[in-house]
């Protein structure tokens, strides 16, 4: 068996992994900042309502 083969097998898997582990990390801050931005989002509209309601009486 030929160590550069072997090497060269341990050097692609170890490609993979940290492609998989890169591709991971953004996935998950991806989400992480979706999740902040709708929390925002639904804190601001509830903010905006609130002040609609202050100034002409309930929406519904």
């Amino acid at each position: 068996m030929d160590p550069n083969d072997l090497l060269t097998g341990a050097g692609l898997i170890g490609l993979v992994i940290g492609l998989a582990i890169y591709l991971a990390v953004l996935a998950l801050m991806l989400w992480i900042g979706y999740l902040i931005i709708k929390a925002a989002v639904r804190n601001g509209l509830r903010e905006h309502s609130m002040w609609l309601e202050s100034r002409r009486g309930p929406l519904r």
